[in-house]
C-alpha cells in the first residue's frame, strides 16, 4: 500500500525539519542517544554525556490535542524537569490505514526544545494497560485481520470490557510494526538534534483475566512445538534462571524439545511462560522495525504482579515482563535495552531492586509523588531516570518539583558518584537507621527529629511533639499524595574527605575504624550550573540539624581525621 501524508503533516514537518537545522548547526552529527557502562552504572548517555531523566509522565490523553498539551509544558517547567515521558497514538497518527499525521508528535518536540526538555515517547500501539483502545479503529473493526483473544470467564473488574487483539494473529504484528516505522522514519528525517531520547514500545503488556488466549489461533500455537531458540536460551542459561522457571522446567526434565505443556506442564505458570514468549516476540518485531529506522534506546514497561501471595497471572497481565519471566523476555526480546517497573506499590525498594539486575538499568516512567523514593532509586540503584504520573497535577512546589530543582544543576556530579560507587539514598521508616560505606567511613543516618527528640528528652528537657503537616502533591481526580515525611535524601562523596548531603531531616555520622571523625566544616548552599555556590557555614547549635526538618537542602561537609 502507497502511504499518504497529509498536507497539515507535511507542512508541521516542514517546519519543525527547518527548526531543527536552524536550532542545531550539528544536525545529523549530534551523537545518538545510547545505553553505556559507565564504572558501576549503566548510564543513558545523551549529547555524549550521562543523562539522568528528571522526569514526569503526562496523563494519557494531554498529547491529543495540540492546543492541550501547550500549556501543560509551561507547567512541567515550573516543576523543573528535563524530561518529559509523553505519549504517541497509533489511532491517532495512522486513522486511515497507510495514512500518516504526525503533527501531534511535531508539535510535541517542538515545546520541548522551547522549554529546553529532552521527550520519551511513548508507543501507544496494540497494547496499552493490556487492552487495545488505541489500536486504530480499521484495525479493531477488521475481526478477520485481527482477530481478539478469548479467555475464560474472570470476575476481575479490570479484566470486563472490550477483548483485546490477540498477539498470535500475524497482521497485528506487521500492521503495529509498520507504523512504528513510520514514527521512527519520521524522527530520523526530522529530530536531528534528537529531542527524543528514548522511546517505550508499547504500554503494560499482557493478558488480562486469564493466564492465557484461548483463541483458536492461540489454542494452536500452545499446542504446538516450544521454539528451540527459548529451549536454547534455557538450556544455556540453566543454573541463572528466576528460581521459579528454573523450578517449573526442572519439575519437567529439562526437556529440550516438546509441547508447551510437555515442557513446562498445564498450570498458570506453564501459560504464563507460554504469554510472555509470545508478547515479548511481538514488542521485539515492533521494536526492531523501528531500531531500522532510528536506532534510539527502546524499552517496555511492566504492570508489576504478583503483589499478593494469592495472585496468578491474569490477576496482573499474564506474559507481562515481571521478574518470574525475565528470562524469557531477555530470550524473546533481544533489542530491547532495558524493562521498566511502574511503580505504585508501597513496597518500592524491593521491586525496584528486581529490576537492577546485571546491564538492566532502572528507569522508572510511572511513579508516584512520593520524594523518598526518588533518593532511593538514584543513590541505591543507579536509576536513570525517575517519573511520577500525571506531572502536570503536581502543584507548585511540590516535593519532587523541590528536589529536581535542588538536582538539576549537579546532574554531572551525581552521574559521577553513580558510575563510580560513591553515593548511596535513603528514605527512612520511622525509627529506622542505615549503615553505608562510603569513601573509608561508615556512614550511618537516622531521622534527625526522631535523633533530636531523643537527645532532649535524655537531658529531661520536654521535646516537640507536633507532627509535620501533610499537604498535597498533586491534583486531579484520583486520590492526591501527601507530603513524604520520612527523612529521606542522598550522599556523594565529593574528595578524600569530603560529602554532600542532599536532603532532608537527616541525623548523619561517620566514623573510621581505629580513628577519631570530627566534622572539620558543614557548609550550606547549592549548585548553579554545576558549581558550588556557598551559603552559610553551620557551627553550633545549628549543626544539630544541618538539613531542616520539613524542606529539603544541601550542604558541604568536610571531615577531619585528627592524628
Amino acid at each position: 500500500m502507497r502511504y499518504q501524508y497529509n498536507m497539515a503533516t507535511f507542512l508541521a514537518g516542514a517546519i519543525l525539519l527547518a527548526t531543527t537545522v536552524k536550532a542545531s548547526a550539528r544536525g545529523a552529527d549530534t551523537p545518538m542517544p545510547r545505553l553505556e557502562t559507565r564504572g558501576q552504572a549503566v548510564q543513558l548517555v545523551v549529547d555524549g554525556k550521562p543523562w539522568i531523566a528528571l522526569g514526569g509522565e503526562v496523563h494519557n490523553s494531554s498529547a491529543s490535542n495540540s492546543r492541550y498539551i501547550a500549556p501543560v509544558f509551561d507547567k512541567l517547567a515550573r516543576q523543573h524537569l528535563n524530561t518529559v515521558v509523553t505519549p504517541v497514538y497509533w489511532e491517532l497518527m495512522e486513522p486511515v490505514e497507510g495514512r500518516f499525521d504526525f503533527t501531534l508528535v511535531d508539535e510535541q518536540i517542538r515545546q520541548a526544545r522551547q522549554h529546553g526538555m529532552r521527550l520519551v515517547l511513548l508507543w501507544f500501539g496494540t497494547l496499552k494497560n493490556a487492552k487495545s483502545t488505541y489500536a486504530p479503529e480499521w484495525v479493531r473493526a477488521d475481526l478477520k485481520r485481527f482477530p481478539r483473544v478469548a479467555i475464560r470467564p474472570s470476575s476481575l473488574p479490570f479484566a470486563q470490557g472490550d477483548a483485546p487483539i490477540s498477539l498470535f494473529g500475524g497482521a497485528i504484528a506487521s500492521a503495529d510494526a509498520q507504523a512504528f516505522a513510520r514514527l521512527t522514519a519520521h524522527l530520523a528525517a526530522t529530530d536531528l538534534q534528537h529531542t527524543v531520547i528514548a522511546i517505550q514500545v508499547e504500554n503494560e503488556t499482557g493478558l488480562l483475566g486469564d493466564s492465557r488466549d484461548r483463541s483458536p489461533v492461540a489454542e494452536a500455537a500452545w499446542n504446538g512445538p516450544v521454539p528451540a531458540p527459548l529451549l536454547d536460551y534455557l538450556a544455556s542459561n540453566e543454573g541463572k534462571l528466576a528460581p521459579t522457571l528454573g523450578a517449573l522446567w526442572r519439575s519437567h526434565g529439562s526437556k529440550r524439545a516438546g509441547t508447551w505443556s510437555e515442557v513446562f506442564g498445564t498450570d498458570w505458570q506453564a501459560e504464563e511462560i507460554f504469554m510472555a514468549w509470545a508478547v515479548s516476540r511481538f514488542v521485539d518485531n515492533v521494536t526492531l522495525a523501528g531500531k531500522e529506522k532510528l536506532a534510539l534506546p527502546m524499552y517496555t514497561n511492566t504492570w508489576l504482579g504478583p503483589q499478593k501471595p494469592e495472585d496468578t497471572a491474569g490477576a496482573y497481565p499474564s506474559g507481562g515482563p515481571v521478574p518470574r519471566v525475565f528470562d524469557i523476555w531477555r530470550a524473546g526480546a533481544p533489542h530491547l535495552d532495558w524493562l521498566s517497573p511502574d511503580v505504585y506499590v508501597d513496597d518500592f525498594r524491593s521491586w525496584t531492586a528486581a529490576y537492577r539486575q546485571g546491564r538492566n538499568p532502572l528507569f522508572i516512567p510511572e511513579a508516584r509523588f512520593v520524594v523518598g523514593n526518588l533518593f532511593e532509586a538514584l543513590g541505591r540503584h543507579q536509576a536513570i531516570g525517575f517519573s511520577p504520573f500525571g506531572i502536570e497535577d503536581g502543584v507548585p512546589d511540590n516535593q519532587i518539583a523541590e528536589a529536581y530543582a535542588l538536582l538539576a544543576p549537579m546532574l554531572s556530579q551525581l552521574a559521577q558518584a553513580q558510575a563510580q560507587g560513591t553515593v548511596i539514598g535513603w528514605a527512612l521508616a520511622p525509627g529506622e537507621s542505615q549503615n553505608a560505606d562510603l569513601g573509608g567511613y561508615t556512614v550511618t543516618v537516622r531521622g534527625q527529629r526522631e535523633a533530636l527528640h531523643k537527645m532532649l528528652l535524655d537531658m529531661g528537657i520536654p521535646a516537640p511533639a507536633a507532627a509535620p503537616e501533610r499537604k498535597p502533591q498533586n491534583g486531579g481526580w484520583g486520590v492526591p499524595e501527601l507530603t513524604d515525611t520520612r527523612p529521606c535524601g542522598l550522599v556523594l562523596q565529593l574528595g578524600p574527605d569530603e560529602f554532600l548531603v542532599v536532603g532532608k531531616d537527616l541525623d548523619i555520622t561517620f566514623a573510621a575504624k581505629n580513628q577519631l571523625v570530627e566534622l572539620a566544616r558543614v557548609e550550606e548552599g547549592n549548585y548553579v550550573d554545576g558549581r558550588w555556590v556557598a551559603g552559610r557555614v553551620l557551627n553550633g547549635d545549628e549543626r544539630l540539624s544541618v538539613l531542616q526538618p520539613d524542606r529539603l537542602g544541601m550542604v558541604r561537609i568536610k571531615l577531619l581525621r585528627p592524628h
